[in-house]
């Protein structure tokens, strides 16, 4: 009986704390609950989906209003600036924002700051630093380094090589195109054939094919992020080729990922880690609202772990620990958290 009473006790404590963060109001000191807006990049991909998931999540934890902001296409600046007009019209006390176009966004920016709004830019840079007041983000050029050196290794340091890029006018495209070509070209007996599918799944197919038909000596792919490795993986099947016979990596850490990887069909994918961009970047606009004294001097930057199934000589974590972390509930609910 005594433990059952306890049980209880415990389960209506954490009812308690769980209503009380619910009810929670944060104000600035004129009284007004504190105002943001998030805007990302895209809908059409489950890491953006699962990125402002986190954001929601804690912003309602500290108690803010926010605004969720998504265009549909990822290259898609124009809808982004609308975005952005919206929020200064609105008043919010902060922008949380990943660049559709990292040169492209600054006019809109520049508008917002000239309003006294903070800015916190994440994930995708805006390429003038002075337009943003904190950055939280991954190095994209290291973690595409570590699937460049992964990728290197497990051919032996000879062959020809895939590369399938993103968005060259997007910071992340940049950075990942240059880590890889980085890694590279420490293997003088390894050669590159690379081409853009702009972060689409239906363009990285059509890449693969083209890059199969032309270079059937290719040994391993890279696609730049998971929605194009999904296509990558794809078409390297409808070529007859079983994927387990060549070095198939992509980059985010999506749940398609994890399924393909677990599957067999991909070797290792650089995670992007979506819980912490998410959390943080609202923690640092709440920081700046309530303490305009604050400064950011420095880039909060998350590590991006290459992963694989089983333990290997550059594994940082193995797919069933980034799971655990991750996607606790895959299997159980489509995103897996």
């Amino acid at each position: 009986m005594k433990k059952f009473v306890t049980m209880a006790l415990a389960a209506t404590l954490c009812l308690a704390v769980a209503a009380s963060a619910a009810d929670r109001v944060t104000t600035k000191p004129d009284g007004k609950q504190i105002r943001i807006s998030w805007i990302g990049k895209t809908l059409n991909n489950p890491w953006w989906i699962a990125v402002a998931d986190s954001a929601i999540t804690e912003a309602k934890n500290l108690g803010i209003e926010m605004q969720v902001a998504l265009p549909q296409e990822e290259v898609d600046l124009e809808k982004q600036v609308t975005m952005v007009e919206s929020a200064i019209e609105q008043g919010v006390d902060a922008i949380i924002i990943s660049a559709a176009s990292s040169d492209g966004i600054i006019p809109a920016i520049r508008k917002a700051r000239d309003a006294g709004i903070k800015i916190i830019n994440f994930d995708t840079r805006i390429s003038d630093p002075k337009m943003y007041d904190a950055y939280v983000g991954a190095d994209d050029v290291q973690g595409a380094y570590k699937a460049g050196v992964y990728m290197c290794e497990k051919i032996g340091g000879q062959g020809k090589v895939g590369l399938i890029t993103g968005l060259l006018a997007q910071s992340t495209g940049v950075d990942r195109r240059k880590g890889f070509l980085d890694a590279v070209a420490n293997y003088p007996g390894v050669t590159v054939v690379e081409n853009t599918a702009e972060w689409r799944s239906d363009l990285a197919a059509n890449v693969t094919t083209n890059m199969l038909t032309a270079n059937p000596d290719i040994k391993g792919i890279f696609a730049c992020n998971d929605q194009m490795a999904v296509g990558m993986v794809s078409a390297v099947k409808t070529d007859g080729i079983n994927p387990k016979d060549m070095v198939l990596i992509g980059y985010d850490g999506i749940l398609d990922a994890v399924d393909m990887m677990l599957k067999g069909d991909m070797a290792a994918d650089v995670a992007l880690p979506f819980k912490e961009e998410g959390e943080i970047g609202v923690r640092m606009a709440v920081a700046l609202v309530l303490n305009d004294n604050y400064v950011f001097d420095r880039e909060m930057i998350c590590d991006g772990p290459l992963v694989t199934v089983e333990n290997e000589e550059h594994t940082d974590m193995t797919i069933y620990e980034y799971v655990t972390k991750f996607y606790p509930l895959r299997g159980v609910t489509d995103k897996g958290y």
